[in-house]
């Protein structure tokens, strides 16, 4: 069975409009993951770097690339996305640092060369959408990047996302849970009230998928781990800070220990061409 649906996934963003904007600051927990994912960011993305950005939804990844990369192109599936990445741009006045916005499908970069890029960013889990096409949209990101260059990837991850949304999976029927977590799979062939299509991933899954196109992994981390069910502690720490400062110090150290990977409801994870 063929998963994978452009036109389902492209339709959902085109709905889901300025929600792609909101859902980082609707909570305190979702503030933190955005924390995480920067970090490696700073991290990796150098001043001279030519970067390509994959599912780049409504751009808030984007204005964080833009920093300190050298060039940026820009690409989503969803015209609407793209247009309101354009709109954020422009209103946050580096519209004339962008090199490019494109229509792509991760699953096919032919519009870019070979090895065109230095750094390849694909956040907020994109690579979920393609379920059974995931090799096919690593061997895309591979191909484009420059020899030893570097792709910032982030999946949906599966224990991660059941812990933090326990309440209303506990509404589904066992039979219907059981097909999501032994497949991964949110999907109508899983439950079929889903409208959301995904695959969330086990971190030793993928990991082995990375290893299997060519990847070398050298960071791999949860997107938060001991911020999932503190949102009113975490309230209170935000107004000072020295604690949030360091209390995001202990996220990031605790997310990427080994035994946290699979904790939060992102998994991510950098890897060398």
């Amino acid at each position: 069975m063929h998963l994978y649906d452009q036109d389902h996934i492209r339709n959902f963003y085109n709905d889901y409009g300025e929600l792609e904007t909101s859902r980082w600051d609707k909570s305190i927990i979702e503030k933190v993951k955005f924390q995480v994912h920067q970090h490696y960011l700073t991290k990796h993305i150098q001043p001279g770097d030519v970067v390509l950005e994959l599912g780049a939804g409504t751009g808030m990844f984007t204005k964080e690339i833009i920093k300190n990369s050298k060039g940026l192109v820009v690409t989503d599936l969803s015209p609407v996305q793209l247009d309101l990445n354009k709109k954020r741009a422009s209103d946050s006045g580096y519209l004339d640092s962008i090199q490019q916005w494109a229509l792509v499908d991760i699953c096919d970069l032919s519009p870019f060369d070979d090895q065109q890029f230095d750094k390849v960013v694909c956040y907020g889990g994109p690579l979920s959408y393609v379920f059974e096409k995931d090799t096919v949209a690593l061997g895309e990101i591979k191909r484009v990047l420059k020899p030893n260059g570097i792709a910032l990837l982030s999946v949906m991850n599966l224990w991660g996302s059941i812990n933090q949304s326990m309440t209303s999976i506990l509404t589904i029927s066992k039979e219907d849970n059981d097909k999501i977590i032994s497949t991964g799979n949110l999907h109508p062939s899983t439950f079929t009230d889903s409208s959301h299509h995904c695959h969330m991933y086990r971190s030793e899954e993928f990991i082995a998928t990375l290893q299997e196109s060519g990847f070398e992994i050298i960071a791999l981390s949860a997107s938060n781990c001991l911020s999932t069910r503190r949102a009113e502690d975490l309230e209170a720490m935000e107004s000072d800070p020295d604690k949030w400062a360091y209390f995001m110090d202990l996220e990031i150290s605790a997310s990427k220990s080994p035994g946290m990977i699979d904790s939060g409801s992102h998994m991510i994870v950098v890897v060398r061409a």
